[in-house]
Protein backbone atom coordinates (compact mmCIF):
# COMPACT_ATOMS: atom_id res chain seq x y z
CA UNK A 1 0.00 0.00 0.00
CA UNK A 2 1.16 3.37 -1.17
CA UNK A 3 0.82 6.25 1.08
CA UNK A 4 0.36 9.57 0.04
CA UNK A 5 2.37 12.21 1.60
CA UNK A 6 0.03 14.68 4.08
CA UNK A 7 0.35 18.23 3.17
CA UNK A 8 -1.66 19.78 5.54
CA UNK A 9 0.83 20.26 8.56
CA UNK A 10 3.42 21.57 6.38
CA UNK A 11 0.96 24.31 5.12
CA UNK A 12 -0.72 25.09 8.37
CA UNK A 13 2.76 25.52 9.93
CA UNK A 14 4.25 27.51 7.03
CA UNK A 15 0.88 30.20 7.31
CA UNK A 16 1.34 30.32 11.14
CA UNK A 17 4.98 31.28 10.90
CA UNK A 18 3.79 34.53 8.34
CA UNK A 19 1.54 35.01 10.62
CA UNK A 20 4.03 35.45 13.55
CA UNK A 21 6.44 37.27 11.35
CA UNK A 22 4.19 39.87 10.08
CA UNK A 23 2.87 40.14 13.95
CA UNK A 24 6.52 40.62 14.88
CA UNK A 25 7.32 42.91 11.98
CA UNK A 26 4.69 45.17 12.18
CA UNK A 27 5.16 44.85 16.24
CA UNK A 28 8.91 46.09 15.12
CA UNK A 29 7.78 48.85 13.20
CA UNK A 30 5.45 50.51 15.45
CA UNK A 31 7.99 50.71 18.37
CA UNK A 32 10.29 52.40 16.23
CA UNK A 33 8.09 54.33 13.92
CA UNK A 34 4.86 55.22 16.02
CA UNK A 35 4.96 54.02 19.62
CA UNK A 36 8.08 57.28 20.05
CA UNK A 37 5.33 59.69 18.84
CA UNK A 38 2.66 58.66 21.08
CA UNK A 39 2.02 60.72 24.05
CA UNK A 40 -0.91 58.45 25.58
CA UNK A 41 -2.23 55.57 24.30
CA UNK A 42 -5.91 56.49 25.54
CA UNK A 43 -6.12 58.99 22.89
CA UNK A 44 -5.76 56.24 20.38
CA UNK A 45 -8.71 53.88 21.60
CA UNK A 46 -10.76 57.17 21.87
CA UNK A 47 -9.88 57.58 18.28
CA UNK A 48 -10.41 54.23 16.96
CA UNK A 49 -13.68 52.70 19.24
CA UNK A 50 -14.62 55.73 20.53
CA UNK A 51 -13.53 54.99 24.40
CA UNK A 52 -13.49 57.28 27.22
CA UNK A 53 -14.73 57.83 30.80
CA UNK A 54 -17.61 58.62 32.86
CA UNK A 55 -17.72 62.69 33.00
CA UNK A 56 -16.07 63.87 36.10
CA UNK A 57 -17.39 65.69 38.57
CA UNK A 58 -18.15 69.44 38.20
CA UNK A 59 -15.98 70.12 41.20
CA UNK A 60 -12.87 67.94 39.94
CA UNK A 61 -13.59 70.32 36.60
CA UNK A 62 -13.29 73.12 37.97
CA UNK A 63 -10.22 72.33 39.98
CA UNK A 64 -7.97 71.27 37.02
CA UNK A 65 -9.19 73.30 34.37
CA UNK A 66 -8.07 76.73 33.65
CA UNK A 67 -10.87 78.83 32.71
CA UNK A 68 -11.04 82.10 30.80
CA UNK A 69 -12.18 84.75 33.67
CA UNK A 70 -14.59 86.06 31.25
CA UNK A 71 -16.85 82.52 31.44
CA UNK A 72 -18.57 80.60 33.75
CA UNK A 73 -18.44 76.83 33.07
CA UNK A 74 -21.48 74.30 34.02
CA UNK A 75 -21.48 70.71 33.02
CA UNK A 76 -25.09 70.70 30.26
CA UNK A 77 -25.42 67.02 29.86
CA UNK A 78 -22.84 64.43 31.59
CA UNK A 79 -22.09 60.46 30.63
CA UNK A 80 -23.19 61.19 27.26
CA UNK A 81 -20.15 58.78 25.83
CA UNK A 82 -19.12 59.83 22.35
CA UNK A 83 -20.62 63.44 22.20
CA UNK A 84 -18.91 65.29 19.16
CA UNK A 85 -20.83 67.67 16.84
CA UNK A 86 -23.31 70.45 18.19
CA UNK A 87 -26.72 71.82 16.75
CA UNK A 88 -28.57 74.09 18.27
CA UNK A 89 -32.53 74.39 17.49
CA UNK A 90 -35.44 76.88 17.59
CA UNK A 91 -35.96 76.27 21.00
CA UNK A 92 -32.44 76.28 22.17
CA UNK A 93 -32.41 72.47 22.19
CA UNK A 94 -29.20 70.83 21.55
CA UNK A 95 -28.57 68.21 18.99
CA UNK A 96 -25.61 66.05 19.39
CA UNK A 97 -24.15 63.45 17.27
CA UNK A 98 -22.98 60.19 18.29
CA UNK A 99 -21.24 58.49 15.63
CA UNK A 100 -20.03 55.74 17.32
CA UNK A 101 -23.76 55.20 18.50
CA UNK A 102 -25.17 55.70 15.47
CA UNK A 103 -27.78 58.02 17.14
CA UNK A 104 -28.43 61.63 17.36
CA UNK A 105 -29.74 62.86 21.00
CA UNK A 106 -31.74 65.62 21.45
CA UNK A 107 -30.86 67.59 24.89
CA UNK A 108 -33.68 69.60 26.33
CA UNK A 109 -32.83 73.95 26.87
CA UNK A 110 -32.17 74.70 30.59
CA UNK A 111 -34.95 76.51 31.27
CA UNK A 112 -34.65 76.62 34.86
CA UNK A 113 -31.52 78.53 35.13
CA UNK A 114 -29.56 76.11 36.73
CA UNK A 115 -27.00 75.33 33.64
CA UNK A 116 -27.97 72.02 32.98
CA UNK A 117 -30.13 70.22 30.38
CA UNK A 118 -33.16 69.54 31.65
CA UNK A 119 -33.72 66.43 29.94
CA UNK A 120 -32.68 64.22 27.04
CA UNK A 121 -33.96 61.59 24.70
CA UNK A 122 -32.93 59.84 21.21
CA UNK A 123 -34.00 61.77 18.52
CA UNK A 124 -32.78 58.77 15.68
CA UNK A 125 -30.83 55.40 15.81
CA UNK A 126 -29.36 53.00 13.63
CA UNK A 127 -27.82 55.54 11.03
CA UNK A 128 -24.29 55.30 9.69
CA UNK A 129 -21.58 56.83 11.76
CA UNK A 130 -23.76 60.40 11.46
CA UNK A 131 -21.72 63.50 12.08
CA UNK A 132 -22.30 66.83 11.16
CA UNK A 133 -25.81 68.36 11.27
CA UNK A 134 -27.80 71.36 9.78
CA UNK A 135 -31.00 72.46 9.88
CA UNK A 136 -32.95 74.13 6.81
CA UNK A 137 -36.74 74.99 7.30
CA UNK A 138 -37.87 72.15 9.10
CA UNK A 139 -35.32 69.96 7.53
CA UNK A 140 -32.04 68.34 9.63
CA UNK A 141 -29.62 67.58 7.21
CA UNK A 142 -27.26 64.38 8.47
CA UNK A 143 -23.67 63.49 7.64
CA UNK A 144 -23.26 59.99 7.73
CA UNK A 145 -19.80 58.60 6.92
CA UNK A 146 -21.11 57.54 3.23
CA UNK A 147 -23.95 59.95 2.56
CA UNK A 148 -25.77 63.44 3.23
CA UNK A 149 -29.73 63.20 3.98
CA UNK A 150 -32.57 64.85 5.95
CA UNK A 151 -35.84 64.16 8.16
CA UNK A 152 -38.63 66.14 9.35
CA UNK A 153 -37.87 67.84 12.44
CA UNK A 154 -40.43 69.56 14.21
CA UNK A 155 -38.58 71.55 16.83
CA UNK A 156 -41.61 72.60 19.04
CA UNK A 157 -42.61 69.18 19.32
CA UNK A 158 -38.95 67.83 19.63
CA UNK A 159 -39.99 64.60 17.06
CA UNK A 160 -39.11 63.70 13.98
CA UNK A 161 -41.58 63.16 11.28
CA UNK A 162 -41.44 60.49 8.42
CA UNK A 163 -38.31 58.32 6.96
CA UNK A 164 -35.12 59.68 6.93
CA UNK A 165 -34.15 59.79 3.58
CA UNK A 166 -30.79 60.21 1.88
CA UNK A 167 -30.29 62.32 -1.13
CA UNK A 168 -26.18 61.43 -2.02
CA UNK A 169 -24.77 58.17 -1.24
CA UNK A 170 -22.02 56.99 -2.20
CA UNK A 171 -19.26 59.03 -0.60
CA UNK A 172 -16.28 57.92 0.18
CA UNK A 173 -16.41 56.22 3.80
CA UNK A 174 -13.87 54.50 6.48
CA UNK A 175 -10.66 54.34 6.15
CA UNK A 176 -8.41 57.31 8.69
CA UNK A 177 -11.17 59.73 8.20
CA UNK A 178 -14.64 58.90 7.77
CA UNK A 179 -16.15 61.26 9.72
CA UNK A 180 -18.12 63.88 7.96
CA UNK A 181 -19.27 67.43 8.54
CA UNK A 182 -21.88 69.47 7.05
CA UNK A 183 -22.69 73.25 7.18
CA UNK A 184 -25.17 75.72 5.14
CA UNK A 185 -23.11 77.81 3.29
CA UNK A 186 -24.17 81.76 2.48
CA UNK A 187 -25.12 81.08 -1.05
CA UNK A 188 -27.89 78.36 -0.41
CA UNK A 189 -25.57 75.23 -1.02
CA UNK A 190 -24.62 72.49 1.53
CA UNK A 191 -21.13 72.05 2.32
CA UNK A 192 -19.06 69.00 3.52
CA UNK A 193 -15.42 67.70 4.35
CA UNK A 194 -14.50 64.27 2.66
CA UNK A 195 -11.18 63.22 4.78
CA UNK A 196 -8.38 61.17 3.62
CA UNK A 197 -8.07 58.11 3.58
CA UNK A 198 -4.62 57.82 5.00
CA UNK A 199 -1.89 59.33 6.33
CA UNK A 200 -0.58 60.54 3.39
CA UNK A 201 -0.91 59.04 -0.17
CA UNK A 202 -2.29 59.60 -3.21
CA UNK A 203 -6.50 58.83 -3.34
CA UNK A 204 -7.74 56.75 -6.11
CA UNK A 205 -11.09 58.93 -5.43
CA UNK A 206 -10.35 62.65 -5.96
CA UNK A 207 -13.04 63.73 -3.56
CA UNK A 208 -11.00 62.06 -0.71
CA UNK A 209 -9.13 65.12 0.89
CA UNK A 210 -11.42 67.79 0.04
CA UNK A 211 -14.94 69.98 0.73
CA UNK A 212 -17.18 69.84 -1.48
CA UNK A 213 -21.02 71.25 -1.86
CA UNK A 214 -24.17 70.10 -3.08
CA UNK A 215 -27.75 71.75 -3.71
CA UNK A 216 -30.09 71.03 -0.53
CA UNK A 217 -32.13 68.30 -3.02
CA UNK A 218 -29.39 66.17 -2.94
CA UNK A 219 -28.52 68.01 -6.93
CA UNK A 220 -24.88 69.17 -8.36
CA UNK A 221 -22.51 68.12 -6.11
CA UNK A 222 -19.00 68.67 -6.74
CA UNK A 223 -15.40 69.37 -5.65
CA UNK A 224 -15.38 73.19 -4.15
CA UNK A 225 -11.26 72.73 -2.84
CA UNK A 226 -9.11 70.37 -2.50
CA UNK A 227 -5.69 69.49 -0.26
CA UNK A 228 -7.33 69.73 2.13
CA UNK A 229 -6.53 66.15 4.13
CA UNK A 230 -9.04 66.91 6.77
CA UNK A 231 -10.80 69.89 7.05
CA UNK A 232 -13.82 69.04 9.77
CA UNK A 233 -13.86 72.13 11.20
CA UNK A 234 -15.47 75.31 9.20
CA UNK A 235 -17.03 78.03 9.07
CA UNK A 236 -17.90 81.65 7.09
CA UNK A 237 -17.03 85.21 9.09
CA UNK A 238 -19.92 87.38 9.31
CA UNK A 239 -18.12 90.54 8.20
CA UNK A 240 -16.86 89.05 5.13
CA UNK A 241 -18.60 85.44 4.19
CA UNK A 242 -15.06 84.22 3.65
CA UNK A 243 -14.84 80.49 4.28
CA UNK A 244 -12.15 79.03 6.75
CA UNK A 245 -11.26 75.99 7.07
CA UNK A 246 -9.43 74.06 9.76
CA UNK A 247 -7.31 71.56 8.27
CA UNK A 248 -5.44 68.51 10.31
CA UNK A 249 -1.77 67.97 8.67
CA UNK A 250 -0.05 64.64 8.46
CA UNK A 251 1.50 62.47 11.24
CA UNK A 252 4.49 60.79 11.87
CA UNK A 253 7.37 63.86 10.84
CA UNK A 254 7.59 64.13 14.64
CA UNK A 255 6.72 65.98 17.28
CA UNK A 256 6.50 69.67 16.02
CA UNK A 257 5.95 69.06 11.87
CA UNK A 258 3.78 69.78 9.79
CA UNK A 259 1.52 72.21 11.51
CA UNK A 260 -2.23 71.85 10.96
CA UNK A 261 -3.79 74.61 9.77
CA UNK A 262 -6.45 77.67 9.16
CA UNK A 263 -7.22 78.19 6.15
CA UNK A 264 -9.17 80.87 3.96
CA UNK A 265 -10.85 78.38 1.39
CA UNK A 266 -11.53 79.67 -1.75
CA UNK A 267 -13.32 77.95 -4.94
CA UNK A 268 -11.36 75.67 -7.19
CA UNK A 269 -8.11 76.21 -4.21
CA UNK A 270 -5.75 73.76 -3.75
CA UNK A 271 -4.01 73.69 -0.19
CA UNK A 272 -1.61 71.09 -0.48
CA UNK A 273 -1.87 67.68 0.82
CA UNK A 274 -0.65 65.42 0.32
CA UNK A 275 2.22 67.13 -1.42
CA UNK A 276 2.90 69.74 0.33
CA UNK A 277 2.78 70.86 4.16
CA UNK A 278 2.72 74.05 6.03
CA UNK A 279 3.81 76.84 4.46
CA UNK A 280 4.43 75.32 0.83
CA UNK A 281 7.29 72.86 2.18
CA UNK A 282 7.43 69.57 0.14
CA UNK A 283 6.14 66.25 1.58
CA UNK A 284 9.19 63.98 2.33
CA UNK A 285 7.03 60.90 0.99
CA UNK A 286 5.03 62.64 -1.90
CA UNK A 287 6.38 65.96 -2.81
CA UNK A 288 8.28 65.10 -5.73
CA UNK A 289 4.76 63.96 -7.32
CA UNK A 290 3.58 67.20 -7.28
CA UNK A 291 2.20 68.39 -11.10
CA UNK A 292 4.24 70.94 -12.09
CA UNK A 293 0.72 72.49 -12.93
CA UNK A 294 -0.53 72.44 -9.12
CA UNK A 295 -0.04 75.97 -7.15
CA UNK A 296 -0.66 75.28 -3.42
CA UNK A 297 -2.12 78.14 -1.63
CA UNK A 298 -0.62 79.00 1.93
CA UNK A 299 -2.63 78.64 5.59
CA UNK A 300 -3.39 82.07 7.09
CA UNK A 301 -2.52 80.61 10.45
CA UNK A 302 -0.27 77.50 11.09
CA UNK A 303 -2.17 75.86 14.34
CA UNK A 304 0.66 73.53 16.60
CA UNK A 305 1.49 70.45 15.26
CA UNK A 306 -0.87 67.47 15.92
CA UNK A 307 -3.34 69.40 18.13
CA UNK A 308 -6.30 68.41 15.84
CA UNK A 309 -8.24 71.53 15.11
CA UNK A 310 -11.95 70.45 14.95
CA UNK A 311 -14.85 72.27 15.53
CA UNK A 312 -15.05 76.13 14.10
CA UNK A 313 -17.45 78.61 15.38
CA UNK A 314 -17.68 82.42 14.60
CA UNK A 315 -19.68 83.89 17.54
CA UNK A 316 -23.35 85.40 16.24
CA UNK A 317 -25.03 87.04 19.37
CA UNK A 318 -24.70 90.66 20.24
CA UNK A 319 -23.22 89.71 23.48
CA UNK A 320 -20.44 87.53 22.12
CA UNK A 321 -19.50 89.75 19.03
CA UNK A 322 -19.06 92.67 21.55
CA UNK A 323 -16.94 90.66 24.16
CA UNK A 324 -14.94 88.90 21.12
CA UNK A 325 -14.89 90.76 18.01
CA UNK A 326 -14.16 89.71 14.58
CA UNK A 327 -12.96 86.56 16.08
CA UNK A 328 -13.31 82.54 16.22
CA UNK A 329 -13.28 80.06 18.92
CA UNK A 330 -11.65 76.84 17.76
CA UNK A 331 -11.63 73.58 19.64
CA UNK A 332 -8.60 71.30 19.73
CA UNK A 333 -9.27 67.52 20.35
CA UNK A 334 -5.59 67.07 21.14
CA UNK A 335 -2.40 64.86 20.09
CA UNK A 336 -1.75 61.62 19.44
CA UNK A 337 1.30 61.84 17.18
CA UNK A 338 3.53 63.91 19.74
CA UNK A 339 5.87 62.10 22.33
CA UNK A 340 4.38 65.04 24.78
CA UNK A 341 0.67 65.52 24.45
CA UNK A 342 -0.38 69.33 23.04
CA UNK A 343 -3.86 70.35 22.70
CA UNK A 344 -7.34 69.24 24.63
CA UNK A 345 -8.48 73.04 24.61
CA UNK A 346 -10.59 76.01 23.49
CA UNK A 347 -8.83 78.82 21.71
CA UNK A 348 -9.81 81.86 20.45
CA UNK A 349 -8.94 83.36 16.94
CA UNK A 350 -9.31 87.24 16.79
CA UNK A 351 -8.68 88.87 13.64
CA UNK A 352 -6.48 92.01 13.99
CA UNK A 353 -6.50 95.21 11.57
CA UNK A 354 -3.38 94.54 10.12
CA UNK A 355 -4.83 90.74 8.99
CA UNK A 356 -2.82 89.21 11.17
CA UNK A 357 -4.96 86.17 13.14
CA UNK A 358 -3.78 86.29 17.15
CA UNK A 359 -4.38 83.15 19.56
CA UNK A 360 -5.01 83.48 22.92
CA UNK A 361 -6.70 80.15 25.13
CA UNK A 362 -9.98 79.91 26.72
CA UNK A 363 -10.29 77.05 28.65
CA UNK A 364 -7.28 74.42 28.96
CA UNK A 365 -6.17 71.87 31.07
CA UNK A 366 -8.05 68.53 29.91
CA UNK A 367 -4.26 66.97 30.09
CA UNK A 368 -2.85 67.59 33.16
CA UNK A 369 0.37 66.21 32.60
CA UNK A 370 -0.20 62.86 33.80
CA UNK A 371 -3.69 62.40 33.21
CA UNK A 372 -6.43 63.02 30.53
CA UNK A 373 -9.89 64.25 31.68
CA UNK A 374 -11.43 65.37 28.58
CA UNK A 375 -10.74 65.80 24.54
CA UNK A 376 -12.97 68.55 23.31
CA UNK A 377 -14.67 68.44 19.80
CA UNK A 378 -17.35 71.07 18.69
CA UNK A 379 -18.22 74.37 19.73
CA UNK A 380 -21.61 76.08 19.17
CA UNK A 381 -23.74 78.75 20.59
CA UNK A 382 -27.72 79.28 21.30
CA UNK A 383 -29.49 82.60 21.05
CA UNK A 384 -29.22 83.76 24.25
CA UNK A 385 -24.87 83.63 23.80
CA UNK A 386 -24.16 80.55 25.33
CA UNK A 387 -21.45 78.59 24.25
CA UNK A 388 -21.22 74.54 24.28
CA UNK A 389 -18.86 72.36 23.89
CA UNK A 390 -18.63 68.76 23.38
CA UNK A 391 -16.22 66.19 24.81
CA UNK A 392 -16.15 62.76 23.20
CA UNK A 393 -13.75 61.75 25.69
CA UNK A 394 -15.00 62.63 28.97
CA UNK A 395 -18.62 61.77 28.13
CA UNK A 396 -19.79 65.53 28.07
CA UNK A 397 -21.27 68.66 26.74
CA UNK A 398 -20.34 72.06 28.83
CA UNK A 399 -21.94 75.34 28.60
CA UNK A 400 -20.11 78.69 28.79
CA UNK A 401 -21.65 81.75 29.79
CA UNK A 402 -19.95 85.37 29.54
CA UNK A 403 -19.87 85.91 33.37
CA UNK A 404 -22.37 88.65 34.24
CA UNK A 405 -19.55 91.17 35.92
CA UNK A 406 -17.61 92.16 32.53
CA UNK A 407 -16.20 95.48 32.34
Amino acid sequence: MTVKPQHGGSTARFLLAVVLLLVVGGGVLFKLYVAPQVGDFRVILNAIVGSGIDTPEESRLKQTLNIDERFTLRIFAANLPNARWLLPTSRDDLLVSRPRKGDIVLLHADSDGDGRSDGRETLLTELNMPHGMTLIGDWLYIAEQDAIGRVKFNAQARAVEGPFQRLLSGLPGGGNHWAKSLELGPDGWLYFNVGSSCNVCTEEDTRRGSLMRMRPDGSGAEIYAAGLRNAMGFAWAPWDQALYAADISRDLLGDDYPPDELNLVVEGGFYGWPFANGFGDADPDLGSLKPDTLDTIDPVLAIPAHTTPLGLHFPRHESLAEAFPRSAFMALHGSWNRSVPDGYRLELLQWQSDGQISVQTLVDGFWTGDDLVGRPVDVEEDSAGNLYLSDDYGSAVYRLSLSSDLP
